[in-house]
């Protein structure tokens, strides 16, 4: 039985070492640049709660039936601790205790205010009734339906909460509806890119607020090729499937490398900031375990990471539950609460909204 014992317990301890040593390049592997020759690094992070599932089941496993295998995947969760308490922050904290003075913004990806879902282009749009009920002080909308904000802007109502709307200059979809006085109004465009940036300075009393509202790279994927990808995993055997997953893995490829360069355009313009509180939010389309999201995290404070409760996913459309949405404040801004409202579903993102407070 001892040798049946290790006959098994040796190849399992393999698995386990393969799996440890992937689960460890998933949380920081992501961090190398995308651009040129590390694309595949950059989208590790998506594989990260798959490995660390698996890596929890062997740690299970050895404290059953021998608990010396048990190091290995224990130390493995230790190593890989700073990036899962990224990726799944704990934090208790309920709204309620939050005191006054403080900020709410929101981030939220409308997806045309629901299109798919409704075609209602009137202002009783539900995804927009949502939006404007959140009575918040700053939100920052991407995919927006221009024509739709334009009537808005125009509505007493919705102006009464937000007397200032702005849209991106140009023809993006990226607007800001907010309670501050908006003074600045531009565009950040991105090479090859449909997507943009939009800059706004708003005036809070005397101090100024610089807001990026940031929509980098979308994936571009198509219904179908994501439903070959799926067909690929369920049968990875039928060659007939293949070229749909292909072409997934090369367009998140192309889009990863993208978005890398447009954080790195998007940061260098925080890092010269001159105005006293910087908020960076929006569609980042990557997860917290990514070149794009580390770009920001090395000198700004995610408002989820620090203030949230567990995976808090923003996505949630083609069976893929990830939280690529942000909100990042600099250093002289303390987050209170964040978390992600799932109660509106017509978009194929979830809003996140983050109390804060200027110090």
């Amino acid at each position: 039985m001892k040798l049946v014992g290790k006959l098994l317990a040796y190849p399992m301890l393999t698995v386990n070492a393969v799996i440890s040593l992937l689960l460890i390049f998933s949380c920081y592997g992501s961090m190398a640049a995308p651009i040129g020759k590390w694309p595949f690094a950059s989208l590790s992070g998506l594989a990260f709660p798959f490995l660390y599932v698996f890596n929890l089941l062997f740690l299970t496993l050895w404290l059953a039936v021998w608990k010396k295998g048990a190091l290995m995947p224990f130390l493995t969760i230790l190593i890989c601790l700073p990036p899962t308490l990224r990726f799944f922050p704990v934090h208790f904290l309920s709204s309620t205790k939050v005191e006054e003075p403080y900020i709410t913004v929101v981030t939220y990806n409308t997806e045309g205010f629901g299109f798919d879902d409704n075609k209602d282009n009137t202002l009783t749009n539900p995804v927009l009734s949502f939006i404007t009920g959140l009575d918040a002080d700053i939100v920052l909308l991407q995919e927006v339906r221009r024509d739709l904000l334009t009537k808005a802007k125009n509505n007493k109502d919705i102006k009464s909460r937000y007397p200032y709307i702005e849209l991106i200059p140009g023809s993006t979809t990226e607007a800001c509806l907010s309670k501050y006085p908006v003074i600045l109004n531009q565009a950040i465009h991105f090479d090859e890119s449909t997507n943009a940036c939009q800059y706004l300075r708003l005036l809070a009393g005397k101090d100024t607020i610089a807001v990026y509202n940031c929509h980098l790279q979308s994936n571009m994927l198509k219904r179908e090729e994501i439903s070959e990808y799926y067909r690929f995993i369920e049968h990875p055997t039928d060659s007939a499937h293949y070229k749909g997953s292909k072409a997934v893995l090369k367009k998140l490829l192309e889009s990863t490398s993208l978005r890398a360069g447009q954080a790195v355009l998007v940061a260098d313009k925080v890092k010269g900031e001159t105005a006293r509180y910087v908020i960076v939010g929006g569609d980042f389309n990557d997860t917290p375990l990514s070149y794009s999201h580390h770009v920001f995290n090395r000198f700004m404070t995610d408002s989820f990471t620090r203030t949230g409760l567990g995976a808090g996913h923003t996505y949630h459309d083609h069976r893929l539950y990830y939280r690529i949405d942000h909100i990042f404040c600099s250093t002289n801004i303390t987050p209170l609460h964040t978390r992600v409202d799932r109660t509106q579903k017509d978009s194929d993102h979830y809003p996140v909204i983050s109390i804060i407070r200027l110090e």
